[in-house]
């Protein structure tokens, strides 16, 4: 447990040094938006192509059809019961598209990929590549149909994403007999390396930015931060107990499906619903209160599949 204390602290140290480089405007907005799209386009998809070079095994390959099962179930079912939750209420029709994208897709890239690889190496981040993929299945399709509000979906956009790329690639490589060169790999991995620091300083840049009197006047943000870092763990944790007693699923595995459902509100919701105008501020407040909140409740978590998986 000392060392999920030690991952958690450098990650901590990370968030903080990008909160404080912000306030002494040496990060903006612009170094934000290039830290992004370095991240988004290089560093993340060399880590999840360099957890491919981990030797095969059949039990790992069931790990990853689990996986892709337990995501597509949480995606089908998590959309259907938010959606006709949030209905329920009487917010406007926008702020209840909002609620329930951020509610069901979470930050599985800047936050889940570094941290399954900090806490359970090569292995879990290739469960959570997999988990992605099934991510990314749902929002390109009905997430973005969502926000956006346009009667189609958009398949193509699937495929426009260079981490979703990176995820079948590292698959295939993983399934495939070959395995590259250890100086390739070893390059890949310096460069996948710089992931828990670079997301880290970019989502702390961020918070640095939002005025935080703000979140207090509205319960929107603290109602889809429970559901997204509370409630919807606990029934994963429930629901993989349930399944680890039924199969014969790894603990290993196990832990990452709770952990891959207990992060915070996922920063892609932001920029659709800024793009498409649906909400946008009250998007933004909900995702920069989830993961303010997510330094304490990611913790409890991860000591809690570690005490109960």
């Amino acid at each position: 447990m000392v060392q999920v204390y030690f991952v958690f602290f450098k990650v901590f140290v990370c968030f903080v040094l990008g909160f404080v480089l912000n306030k002494d405007r040496v990060l903006d907005l612009r170094g934000e938006k290039v830290l992004t799209e370095i991240l988004l386009r290089a560093v993340l998809p060399f880590m999840i192509i360099s957890s491919s070079q981990t030797n095969f095994s059949f039990e790992e390959l069931r790990g990853m059809g689990a996986m892709f099962a337990f995501g597509t179930a949480y995606y089908a079912l998590a959309i259907v019961i938010s959606r006709v939750v949030y209905r329920q209420t009487k917010c406007s029709d926008n702020d209840q598209r909002v609620m329930t994208t951020c509610t069901v897709f979470a930050n599985t890239g800047f936050v889940g990929f570094p941290l399954m690889r900090a806490l359970y190496g090569d292995r879990g981040l290739l469960l959570a590549a997999v988990f992605n993929l099934v991510y990314n299945a749902f929002f390109y399709t009905y997430g973005g149909h969502l926000i956006s509000k346009k009667p189609q979906f958009k398949l193509s956009e699937l495929f426009r994403s260079t981490v979703s790329t990176a995820s079948i690639v590292a698959i295939v490589l993983f399934i495939v007999p070959w395995r590259m060169p250890g100086f390739i790999n070893a390059t890949i991995s310096m460069i996948g390396d710089m992931s828990v620091p670079m997301s880290m300083m970019i989502m702390g840049s961020q918070l640095a930015s939002v005025d935080l009197r703000r979140q207090f006047f509205d319960w929107k943000p603290y109602v889809v931060s429970f559901a997204r870092l509370i409630l919807i763990p606990a029934v994963a944790l429930i629901a993989v107990w349930s399944l680890g007693h039924a199969f014969s699923i790894k603990p290993d595995t196990m832990k990452v499906m709770v952990l891959m459902c207990a992060l915070p509100c996922g920063s892609l919701n932001v920029l659709y619903a800024e793009k498409y105008d649906t909400s946008p501020d009250l998007c933004t407040r909900i995702v920069t209160t989830s993961t303010v909140l997510m330094l304490v409740t990611l913790l409890f978590w991860t000591w809690i599949v570690r005490n109960v998986l």
